[in-house]
């Protein structure tokens, strides 16, 4: 197993044990049975660990689902099956790797379903707007403990959609 993998894995196992604003590298190197200047010469420090599982995960994820729904219930499906991981790095330092996480993954379902953005009037400011508000309404949900069902969260997120796809261009209308 390759040092990358053996620190995301060790940082994993640390998560379910203590908070993240706890762990430092030398904690993680001693989990892992490595050395400090190892770690130094992959990562630059425990946040750039955070960020390597996400693109990791990231790269998991197929963007072949036909709707909306499909979009939302691979997301609440990740979510709830990495909820310890998702809850303890939205209570950290960190909580900024996994709002890009979710704004890059909503990025790139929008643009799967949508198509190219860039032949819709104001697509871009559209796609940044919806991307920002879908990630925010999933770093929320995720730091409520998930409160709410995850269709009462998708129900509320089609709302957001079909707000989006009626009042902007009619290329929209078409999903």
């Amino acid at each position: 197993m390759k040092i990358e993998a053996k620190l995301q894995l060790g940082l994993l196992k640390l998560i379910k044990e203590m908070p993240l604003d706890e762990i430092n590298v030398i904690l993680l190197c001693e989990s892992v049975k490595s050395n400090r200047q190892t770690f130094y010469y992959h990562f630059r420090d425990i946040s750039d660990v955070v960020e390597s599982i996400f693109l990791k995960e990231k790269a998991s994820f197929s963007m072949k689902f036909k709707d909306f729904e499909g979009m939302m219930k691979q997301i609440t499906a990740y979510v709830n099956n990495k909820y310890s991981f998702l809850y303890a790095i939205n209570k950290s330092y960190c909580n900024d790797k996994e709002d890009s996480f979710f704004y890059s993954y909503f990025y790139s379902a929008i643009s799967s379903l949508l198509g190219d953005v860039k032949k819709i009037p104001n697509g871009n400011s559209i796609m940044r707007y919806l991307c920002t508000l879908y990630s925010s309404e999933m770093m929320y949900w995720i730091a409520q403990k998930r409160r709410e069902k995850s269709e009462m969260l998708i129900r509320r997120m089609k709302v957001i959609w079909n707000f989006f796809t009626s009042q902007y261009h009619l290329d929209l209308r078409r999903i």
